[in-house]
Protein backbone atom coordinates (compact mmCIF):
# COMPACT_ATOMS: atom_id res chain seq x y z
CA UNK A 1 0.00 0.00 0.00
CA UNK A 2 2.86 2.38 0.76
CA UNK A 3 4.39 1.72 -2.66
CA UNK A 4 1.12 2.52 -4.40
CA UNK A 5 0.75 5.74 -2.40
CA UNK A 6 4.35 6.70 -3.21
CA UNK A 7 3.75 5.98 -6.89
CA UNK A 8 0.64 8.19 -6.95
CA UNK A 9 2.46 11.01 -5.16
CA UNK A 10 5.38 10.78 -7.61
CA UNK A 11 3.11 10.85 -10.64
CA UNK A 12 1.28 13.93 -9.37
CA UNK A 13 4.51 15.64 -8.30
CA UNK A 14 6.22 15.17 -11.66
CA UNK A 15 3.35 16.47 -13.76
CA UNK A 16 3.36 20.06 -14.83
CA UNK A 17 0.94 22.63 -16.06
CA UNK A 18 1.25 23.53 -19.69
CA UNK A 19 -0.05 26.22 -21.93
CA UNK A 20 -0.01 27.08 -25.59
CA UNK A 21 -0.09 30.64 -26.89
CA UNK A 22 -1.20 31.49 -30.39
CA UNK A 23 -0.49 35.05 -31.47
CA UNK A 24 -2.39 36.54 -34.39
CA UNK A 25 -1.57 39.81 -36.13
CA UNK A 26 0.84 42.34 -34.60
CA UNK A 27 0.97 40.67 -31.17
CA UNK A 28 4.22 39.20 -29.84
CA UNK A 29 5.33 37.88 -26.46
CA UNK A 30 6.35 41.36 -25.25
CA UNK A 31 3.13 43.13 -26.24
CA UNK A 32 1.05 44.15 -23.19
CA UNK A 33 -2.31 42.39 -23.45
CA UNK A 34 -5.62 42.40 -21.59
CA UNK A 35 -7.76 39.33 -20.95
CA UNK A 36 -11.20 39.73 -22.47
CA UNK A 37 -12.79 36.28 -22.20
CA UNK A 38 -12.26 32.76 -20.89
CA UNK A 39 -13.85 29.45 -21.96
CA UNK A 40 -13.57 26.01 -20.35
CA UNK A 41 -13.28 23.07 -22.75
CA UNK A 42 -14.55 19.66 -21.61
CA UNK A 43 -13.16 16.36 -22.93
CA UNK A 44 -13.27 12.64 -22.23
CA UNK A 45 -10.48 10.04 -22.22
CA UNK A 46 -7.42 12.27 -21.73
CA UNK A 47 -8.76 14.90 -24.14
CA UNK A 48 -9.46 12.60 -27.08
CA UNK A 49 -13.25 12.99 -27.20
CA UNK A 50 -14.80 16.45 -26.84
CA UNK A 51 -18.05 16.68 -24.88
CA UNK A 52 -19.27 19.48 -27.14
CA UNK A 53 -18.21 21.24 -30.30
CA UNK A 54 -14.52 22.15 -29.87
CA UNK A 55 -14.35 24.53 -32.82
CA UNK A 56 -13.98 27.74 -30.86
CA UNK A 57 -14.30 30.70 -33.19
CA UNK A 58 -12.03 33.48 -31.85
CA UNK A 59 -14.11 36.14 -33.63
CA UNK A 60 -16.96 35.40 -31.20
CA UNK A 61 -14.72 36.53 -28.34
CA UNK A 62 -12.40 39.17 -29.81
CA UNK A 63 -14.79 40.72 -32.31
CA UNK A 64 -13.35 42.12 -35.54
CA UNK A 65 -9.88 42.78 -34.10
CA UNK A 66 -6.94 41.84 -36.32
CA UNK A 67 -4.49 41.34 -33.44
CA UNK A 68 -5.16 39.04 -30.52
CA UNK A 69 -3.69 36.16 -28.52
CA UNK A 70 -5.27 32.84 -27.62
CA UNK A 71 -3.89 30.85 -24.68
CA UNK A 72 -4.91 27.24 -24.00
CA UNK A 73 -4.01 26.23 -20.46
CA UNK A 74 -3.98 22.91 -18.60
CA UNK A 75 -3.62 24.06 -14.99
CA UNK A 76 -2.88 22.18 -11.78
CA UNK A 77 -6.59 22.10 -10.93
CA UNK A 78 -7.34 20.62 -14.36
CA UNK A 79 -4.65 17.98 -13.80
CA UNK A 80 -6.03 17.08 -10.36
CA UNK A 81 -9.53 16.65 -11.81
CA UNK A 82 -8.04 14.46 -14.53
CA UNK A 83 -6.30 12.25 -11.96
CA UNK A 84 -9.35 12.01 -9.70
CA UNK A 85 -11.41 10.75 -12.64
CA UNK A 86 -8.58 8.47 -13.86
CA UNK A 87 -8.41 10.39 -17.14
CA UNK A 88 -12.05 9.82 -18.02
CA UNK A 89 -12.82 13.54 -17.76
CA UNK A 90 -10.33 16.29 -18.62
CA UNK A 91 -10.65 20.00 -19.11
CA UNK A 92 -8.61 22.89 -20.43
CA UNK A 93 -9.15 26.63 -20.32
CA UNK A 94 -8.99 28.83 -23.42
CA UNK A 95 -8.33 32.51 -22.69
CA UNK A 96 -8.54 35.34 -25.22
CA UNK A 97 -6.39 38.47 -24.99
CA UNK A 98 -6.22 41.67 -27.01
CA UNK A 99 -3.40 44.23 -27.05
CA UNK A 100 -3.73 46.93 -24.40
CA UNK A 101 -3.84 49.69 -27.02
CA UNK A 102 -6.81 48.00 -28.79
CA UNK A 103 -8.66 47.58 -25.50
CA UNK A 104 -8.16 51.25 -24.64
CA UNK A 105 -9.39 52.34 -28.10
CA UNK A 106 -12.57 50.28 -27.68
CA UNK A 107 -13.66 52.25 -24.60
Amino acid sequence: MKKLFLLVVCVIAFTSCYNTRIMVGDVNEKTPVVEINKVTNHHLIYGLLPLKDVDVNPQEYVGNRDSYMVKVNHSLVNILIEYLTFGIYTQTTTTFYVPLKDAENAK
